[in-house]
């Protein structure tokens, strides 16, 4: 039997032997070709994954999710797949009953999200809810019961008193849009209507719902992970009470799913209590202890969530379970026998599996790399479920989109890869690791090169940096349609992880506290500088571009080295510090954490940090992108820096996209983000 890493080794070195088979790059078109898998959740036995396999669908121009079953043999093979509930109801969020005869997952029905309910013994997924209500998070009770979820009660919306009737099939102006609430709107959800956001708990066989939390502002997190009490008699969840003082302030409470005589209900009891954040709670199998992902309170710029646990009663011991790993942990869920977790967490670049001891934090990598998700950009961002000996994952590709893993004992594997056939039929991009040690302070810097997919060293090539936002997040050898994109056109492409990013420790993501942008600049710099002095690297060709946090690195390098790039793109760039301070959909988050004081009382502060203080001394051509419903990075500071730059006579054009939010729309949206980029700098090459 081949063991975990050889196989991985062997999917990674595939597009490689396999080259002279291949017939072209990646084309634009292409997107619409390609699925990837994403959600996996093994069965309690073991023997079954449910997943989600994710397409974007070229007739709706929208990204669309199918809901899938694979059967696997006592080895871990994978024996048979099927389809389980198709893309035209948008199935997500599925999980297992108990026992595994069943699946509750959000799906639409008659237009409304609404949680359905799939019996595998008769294949048809039955919805469960009606109403109003937006379900999300549906968790199984330990009985197999119930299912409690998360919903929204609307109110009424509120009016002008005074206001004259509205004359019967009068043409008159729309109704006023009274805001109260600073949170009146989020990046992909849109405005939030009048309401509150309650727990509820819905009878698994008739669909009866019963509201466990009353009143008009919101008694729990609408995400952050939900669990029942082993007995079935409560449910742990998370739940932010003051989200303007303390937007990382998150607390676990205990929840009665049970209402008493003449409809009583009663309050939620506080577990938790110290100053940080605490969520996605898991009880551990014996009811006695639940894990929990979190971070203490700090006045740094990173709160890196790890593993931590505490008792099932009010005000328990907490212990930092992951303390020695220093590494962010995306997910942790229990052994069936207690005795450990099996987490996912980032480093260098990727994700790993490990099983973490209950006990001691002691780790044991059950999968050396998780792949990605996110296939607009290479972030290590994938998903992960175990069950006893059995791991599912997100393979770990550099030419295609990740596909289902499978690992037994951490030394067999098998993989499912729904883009197998296509990628026979393209030249990959070559993907290399690059490092550095900064100019600034001599820190290892480690980034990655995607070459052309027909590199001749004996050539040379433009080169562009991407630059990741976030930017507490990361970049990783894998699989994306933007770089893949941008080496199709003859480019060479740089990503790298600068200080700030995750997976190399809580003192790296944080050496940007109180300076960002930084030094974080001079991490990119020295290895746009160690790339340039390259024989195959055309000095003279330089490029810039990123999105969000990468938005304003790029902004910030152009006006810091006026003379390096031949041309720049932001993306949905920070402008300007106190316009993101004070309309973006975390503003009190952005203003307590990540500049330390309001922008009323340090103006100079919140100009000296943002990009827009050096727009006097920027010459570099320059596309700006931003979708006009992006509420996380507002087009109003993208629509400030074009304005500034034209003033100044700097070549510069603004690309708007209409309906787009934060994560830049549709797949149509998503192209035309990668190929104006590519444009742009096509037409700025030296010749």
């Amino acid at each position: 039997m081949k063991t975990l890493v050889s196989l991985l080794l062997a999917a990674a070195i595939l597009p490689t032997a396999q080259a002279a088979a291949q017939t072209r790059p990646f084309q634009p078109a292409d997107i619409y070709d390609l699925s990837m898998v994403t959600s996996p959740q093994v069965s309690p036995d073991g023997t079954r994954v449910l997943f989600t396999r994710t397409a974007f669908d070229r007739g709706t121009d929208r990204r669309t999710g199918e809901l899938w079953l694979a059967h696997l043999d006592s080895a871990g093979r994978i024996i048979d797949k099927r389809l389980l509930v198709a893309r035209d109801v948008s199935p997500r969020a599925a999980g297992w009953s108990p026992d595994g005869s069943r699946i509750a997952y959000v799906a639409q029905a008659l237009g409304k999200a609404q949680i359905h309910v799939l019996a595998l013994a008769d294949g048809v997924g039955r919805p469960l809810t009606t109403g109003d209500l937006s379900p999300s998070q549906p968790t199984w009770s330990p009985d197999g019961r119930r299912i409690a979820f998360i919903g929204r009660v609307e109110a009424k919306p509120v009016s002008i008193p005074g206001m004259p009737e509205k004359p019967k099939g009068a043409d008159t102006a729309a109704d006023p849009k009274i805001i109260s609430d600073l949170f009146w709107r989020a990046d992909g959800a849109g405005e939030r209507k009048p309401g509150a956001t309650h727990l509820f708990v819905a009878d698994a066989a008739t669909g009866t719902v019963t509201q466990l939390t009353v009143g008009d502002t919101d008694k729990v997190n609408d995400d952050g992970g939900l669990d029942w009490t082993k007995d079935g008699r409560a449910l742990v969840a998370p739940f932010t009470p003051d989200p303007i003082k303390g937007p990382r302030e998150i607390d676990l409470y205990l929840y009665e799913a049970r209402i008493g005589d003449g409809g009583k209900v009663w309050p939620p009891t506080r577990l938790t209590s110290r100053p940080g954040s605490e969520y996605q709670p898991a009880v551990s199998p014996d009811g006695r202890t639940i894990a929990f992902l979190g971070s203490v309170a700090s006045n740094q710029f990173y709160d890196m969530p790890e593993l931590w646990t505490t008792s099932t009663t009010p005000e328990g011991e907490v212990r930092h379970l992951s303390k020695a790993l220093d590494r962010p942990v995306a997910s942790a869920e229990w052994a069936t026998d207690g005795s450990g977790l099996d987490i996912l967490y980032h480093d260098e670049g990727t994700q790993r599996i490990a099983r973490i001891d209950a006990r001691t934090g002691a780790t044991n990598i059950r999968v050396p790399s998780v792949g990605g998700t996110r296939l607009y950009l290479p972030s290590a961002g994938g998903q992960a479920s175990c069950v006893n000996d059995v791991c599912a994952f997100t393979t770990p590709l550099t030419d295609r989109p990740a596909g289902l893993g499978i690992a037994k004992l951490a030394t067999q594997s098998d993989a499912l890869d729904f883009n197998a056939q296509w990628a026979a039929t393209r030249t990959p991009s070559r993907i290399e690791e690059i490092t550095a040690a900064s100019r600034a302070d001599g820190k290892r810097v480690q980034g990655w090169i995607a070459f052309p997919p027909d590199f001749n060293p004996a050539r040379r090539y433009p080169v562009i940096l991407d630059i990741h936002g976030g930017p507490n997040t990361d970049y990783g050898p894998f699989f994306s349609v933007t770089h893949s994109l941008y080496a199709a056109a003859g480019y060479i492409v740089l990503f790298a992880n600068p200080r700030g990013s995750i997976g190399y420790g809580n003192a790296f993501a944080n050496a940007i506290t109180n300076a960002y942008p930084g030094q974080d600049h001079d991490d990119l710099m020295t290895l746009v500088d160690a790339l340039a002095a390259r024989p195959y690297a055309d000095g003279r060709n330089l490029f810039i571009g990123g999105g969000s946090g990468g938005g304003v690195l790029t902004l910030w390098a152009i006006g810091k080295e006026p003379d390096k790039f031949r041309g720049a793109v932001a993306l949905r760039p920070v402008v300007d510090w106190t316009d993101q301070a004070t309309t973006s959909d975390g503003s009190a988050f952005f203003a307590k954490h990540w500049m330390g004081a309001m922008p009323w009382d340090k103006p100079d502060l919140y100009f000296s940090r943002s990009p827009f203080s050096l727009t006097g001394s920027i010459k570099t051509p320059t596309l700006l992108i931003t979708g006009e419903n992006d509420y996380r990075t507002p087009i109003s500071q993208t629509e400030q820096m074009f304005g500034a730059l034209k003033l100044r006579g700097v070549e510069t054009t603004m690309i708007r996209l209409p309906g787009a939010g934060h994560g830049m729309g549709r797949p149509s949206q998503w192209l035309q983000s990668i190929l104006a980029p590519i444009d742009w700098f096509n037409q700025r090459k030296a010749r």
